[in-house]
């Protein structure tokens, strides 16, 4: 996988509690942090459009006689 170096300022007591947090590997601790940011909002998306439309009547019939 390609890296991209990325510089970003943080307050110093977040910068200070991340360090710790990461027990070393800071890097690796703010991919993970971005990664489950991205899930989260992906899962709000997902969440906010609500339940999906049930499917036609002849998908579910034609489900209903495969089962039997």
């Amino acid at each position: 996988m390609a890296v991209v170096e990325v510089a970003l300022s943080l307050p110093e007591d977040l910068a200070a509690a991340v360090r710790e947090a990461s027990g070393g590997d800071l890097e690796a601790y703010i991919v993970k942090a971005l990664r489950s940011a991205l899930l989260m909002d992906a899962m709000r998306e997902v969440a906010d459009a609500g339940p999906p439309a049930p499917p036609p009547d002849d998908v579910l019939h034609a489900a209903e006689t495969d089962l039997r």
